[in-house]
């Protein structure tokens, strides 16, 4: 298959992710890659896992596999979703207080759309994630309590990072407005049962909205967790989720020829597990897409990289995923991409359309040293630079892919999201292990717990 393009009924096809694998396969990229005969003998496992995952999405919110179906179950939920975010809109300065899953997500797509979102009225969103005294410190000497709001995200209500920066910004706002005014300036995104955070909203009335129990925090970016900051910030929720619908569209076939994200998660498996291709490199080319690789890099690592069989002495699962970004990584990484370990795979993203593409300006003495600049654009130069390094890859015998996005909005990134959380739980069902959970970051948490009780 020289191009994984698949035709698809939905009327704006021409809006489709272009998803070309063909330099994943050996006939394309030499020895390094996957012989399609390789694929054709996993078929059998193949039409299982997808059996497995249709059956496991089905059901709605109450499925195992809830998150793949956020597409048809979130619609309705959208109502107080956007009802909240009309309130927090008549603030300046939204900190939304979440990390890894509960962040990533919602800043990627910001990020992504920022520069598309209706104008200057809009709030701020501030994502504190990270611990960092000093940026907390900074942004509380110069926000107007009056003018500020929180979202704390957590799902299971007592994540430490987020629950001891919502509990410093709260206190802020209860010493600026009182107790009273600032219940009014916080919203929670919590469990819909359990937890401190939703004990809390219960017992003070603060608004809350719910994480649906089924779906774990690094695949929930289509529930509130996402929804929230990203529709306070403009963006069209409504088409994010019909983005993710229209990718799901494209996957209901058992046969990775039609079916992308199958056929991606069986050839990262087969380039892992049959080509000891161990490192699995996003780089876009593009700079409103490197957030995304952050938020790719999570979902991919903490879904994949376990211990097969949950076994100490079973072989590990998983290829490790590292983000880069073009042009700018072209001077730093490409050296090492190859001439080092032949043990990588690439995805590469690039925009047909950005919506702006500026004349470069060149007088006479400047033709005289960039001649090649004569009557170029920006993007000319950004799609001949993306096109080089796939090229320079793909002749040192490097497996690779390429997502073309059709232009940047809310339909396209809800596809890529989509595309990602299929290919992934499709990639853990290969594998043979779970990809919902987490155990050994959970082992972590508890030790940070201990030592934090005077444990040792």
């Amino acid at each position: 298959m020289a191009n994984s393009k698949i035709s698809s009924p939905h009327p704006a096809s021409s809006l489709l992710l272009h998803i070309d694998t063909a330099c994943l396969y050996r006939d394309s990229i030499g020895t390094e890659g996957v012989d399609r005969s390789e694929i054709e003998s996993l078929a059998p496992e193949l039409h299982r896992i997808h059996q497995t995952l249709t059956k496991k999405s089905a059901g709605g919110l109450d499925a195992e596999f809830a998150c793949l179906s956020l597409h048809n179950t979130m619609p309705e939920s959208l109502p107080p979703i956007e009802a909240a975010a009309e309130q927090l809109r008549r603030f300046e300065d939204i900190a939304v207080i979440g990390i890894g899953g509960s962040s990533l997500g919602a800043k990627a797509v910001h990020q992504a759309l920022e520069m598309d979102m209706p104008g200057p009225a809009l709030p701020r969103l501030n994502f504190l994630e990270n611990i960092n005294p000093r940026q907390l410190d900074k942004l509380l000497r110069n926000w107007s309590a009056e003018k500020t709001a929180i979202i704390a995200i957590s799902k299971s209500g007592g994540t430490i990072e987020t629950v001891i920066q919502f509990l410093i910004v709260r206190a802020w706002l209860e010493k600026q407005l009182g107790a009273d005014k600032a219940r009014h300036h916080q919203w929670l995104i919590t469990d819909p049962a359990q937890g401190w955070l939703r004990e809390l909203a219960q017992r003070e009335g603060t608004a809350s909205l719910p994480v649906p129990p089924r779906v774990g925090g690094r695949f929930s970016v289509l529930t509130a967790v996402g929804l929230l900051p990203l529709a306070v910030a403009g963006v069209d929720i409504h088409r994010l989720l019909a983005g993710s619908a229209a990718n799901a569209a494209r996957c209901v076939s058992d046969n990775p020829l039609e079916n992308p994200a199958l056929e991606m998660a069986a050839l990262f498996y087969l380039l892992d597990t049959k080509h000891n291709k161990r490192v699995s490199i996003m780089m876009p080319y593009a700079d409103p897409l490197q957030l995304f690789g952050d938020w790719y890099r999570q979902l991919w690592a903490e879904s994949l990289g376990k211990i097969r069989g949950g076994q100490q002495d079973g072989s590990p699962a998983g290829t490790l995923p590292v983000t880069a970004l073009g042009t700018v990584d072209q001077h730093s990484q490409m050296q090492m991409y190859l001439e080092s370990r032949r043990d990588k795979i690439f995805t590469f993203m690039a925009i047909n359309d950005w919506g702006q593409n500026l004349p470069i300006p060149l007088s006479s003495a400047d033709k005289k040293y960039f001649p090649y600049l004569e009557d170029k654009r920006m993007q000319d130069v950004l799609d001949a630079e993306f096109r080089a390094t796939v090229q320079v890859i793909s002749d040192t015998g490097h497996p690779n892919m390429t997502l073309r996005l059709p232009r940047l909005d809310a339909h396209v990134l809800g596809q890529l999201i989509d595309l990602y959380q299929r290919a992934t739980v499709y990639a853990g069902l290969l594998y043979g292990i779970n990809p919902l959970d987490q155990p050994a970051v959970e082992k972590g948490k508890q030790l940070a717990i201990k030592l934090l009780s005077g444990g040792h």
